[in-house]
């Protein structure tokens, strides 16, 4: 069914576990493709309240963590101090809610964030992890083709080229350093999460079961006295049947 259905609207995530799933890798994509709006509308389907219970944990652990990157991201579009700070408190409050439901990524991805907010602005590097920036999973193979494809649409406009390179450098740079990608905030937390099922659920296309019989079972003797009638009816019908030619015999 994901094959099928490529959603360009909000998934309400609670209408079923399929729903959310398809909800969870939808919000990931925007987040990658950039589209940062419908990430984070996408991603408070996940974590609402009013879907308490319907979404499983792990799905809306995912959620929290995405919708704080998202926050960060949105606050480089943002003019005033006050509706920067906003995003940002909000981005804090959300990776403290994915950390609070355990795991050692989501706890490195809250530290990340608080050590990049208390430094001071000027000194800020950039925050979002550069293999998202190109459209690639974290740590993903193939960076450096994905980058020179990037460039060569970007021919002639030279912020997102300078753009593109600051990324590559930094990808560069966690290649040098001892903590690796470690250095880059992390999305997804568990990439198991996000898997389709290769199985049809249950829902969908149930398993075959043998139907209850509904005639009473037949004994041996019964059985006996049935081959006998029938032994008698078909005698009689030799004895008075008169035969038949065959019309595909040859004639003779």
């Amino acid at each position: 069914m994901a094959t099928l259905w490529s959603p360009v609207d909000p998934v309400d995530a609670g209408r079923s576990p399929f729903c959310a799933l398809v909800a969870l890798n939808r919000t990931y994509e925007l987040v990658k493709a950039g589209d940062l709006e419908a990430a984070a509308q996408q991603a408070r389907s996940l974590s609402r309240d009013g879907n308490s219970g319907k979404v499983p944990t792990g799905f809306v652990q995912e959620a929290h963590a995405l919708a704080a990157y998202v926050a960060v991201a949105q606050s480089k579009q943002v003019d005033s101090a006050a509706g920067r700070d906003k995003l940002l408190d909000t981005a804090v409050e959300s990776a403290e809610k994915a950390a609070d439901l355990g795991g050692p990524v989501a706890e490195r991805n809250l530290r990340l964030l608080n050590t990049w907010r208390a430094t001071r602005k000027n000194d800020r590097g950039p925050f979002g992890n550069p293999f998202l920036d190109i459209g690639l999973d974290h740590g993903a193979h193939g960076w450096e083709e994905r980058c020179r494809e990037i460039f060569r649409q970007h021919e002639g406009d030279a912020g997102a080229q300078s753009e593109l390179n600051w990324a590559e450098e930094r990808i560069r740079g966690a290649l040098r350093g001892e903590a690796g990608w470690d250095v880059f905030y992390q999305l997804p937390l568990d990439r198991s999460r996000y898997v389709m099922p290769s199985q049809v659920p249950r829902r969908l296309v149930p398993p075959v079961e043998a139907l209850p019989r509904r005639v009473p079972v037949t004994s041996g003797g019964e059985l006996e006295t049935l081959r006998a009638r029938a032994a008698v009816e078909l005698l009689d019908d030799f004895r008075t049947t008169a035969p038949h030619l065959d019309r595909h015999s040859p004639v003779r």
